[in-house]
């Protein structure tokens, strides 16, 4: 999420601190049964818990064991995650994690705008006018809400009315393959938010800056509403180096 250079309201003082664990797309309970879709979930949903650490040196015996899987479908599952750019596997040597570096969030952040910036205009010239300010009024209900109590079942809610209003936006290219490539990288995005979780202090704004694109959106067209994107993803990489 991200926004405009206004001083933000501040969060009261006994919500600072505040957050909400934030996982993979996949559950770790959710995948197809199959065991290299289990393996997968399982190994993705150990690096959002920490259970291996950036920059990390494993092997893939000892990642089979964390993950209790036989060693076939983690090795396929290592794989996969290389190829989302979560991990590399280093010859001779094992399986490192990536670090989340400063690099990693450009180009995640990087690659997000280019997907998000070109989303939102078909977003706001499909969407019906009715759709566009259901979403406001559930941001706005968010909003007023944790104006009077912000606590960690409005942050988990906030949270995912978040990734559904990117999700919804991404969805209007109706194109598979851009799809594909976002939803790799929102896992990216998930994991640098899971260095500290979700965070009451970023709420607000967040919201705010998503009600500034569906206003952008309502009243000035596609344009307008790209330029609000630019600005809301421009303040999420902020708070994400503040990780």
């Amino acid at each position: 999420m991200g926004g405009s250079r206004r001083t933000p309201q501040a969060v009261p003082a006994k919500h600072r601190g505040l957050s909400v664990p934030v996982g993979p797309r996949e559950s770790r309970d959710g995948a197809s049964g199959m065991l290299r879709e289990d393996a997968y979930a399982r190994l993705k949903h150990s690096l959002f818990t920490s259970a291996i650490k950036p920059g990390q040196l494993v092997s893939q015996k000892e990642l089979a064991r964390l993950i209790r899987c036989p060693l076939g479908p983690t090795r396929e599952a290592i794989l996969r995650l290389a190829t989302e750019g979560l991990l590399r596997v280093v010859p001779q040597r094992g399986i490192v994690i990536n670090d989340l570096g400063l690099d990693f969030i450009r180009n995640v952040f990087g690659l997000r705008a280019m997907i998000e910036r070109e989303a939102v205009r078909a977003f706001v010239e499909t969407t019906p006018r009715a759709e566009l300010l259901r979403l406001k009024t559930d941001h706005q209900r968010v909003l007023g809400r944790a104006r009077a109590r912000l606590d960690a079942p409005l942050l988990t809610e906030a949270l995912h009315l978040d990734w559904r209003f990117h999700d919804l936006i991404v969805a209007a290219l109706d194109n598979e393959l851009v799809e594909e490539i976002y939803r790799v990288n929102s896992d990216r995005i998930r994991l640098i938010q899971a260095k500290r979780g979700y965070v009451a202090d970023r709420l607000p704004s967040a919201m705010r800056e998503h009600i500034a694109i569906l206003d952008a959106s309502l009243r000035k067209g596609p344009a307008a509403a790209a330029a609000a994107m630019d600005r809301h993803l421009s303040e999420s990489r902020r708070w994400a180096v503040r990780v």
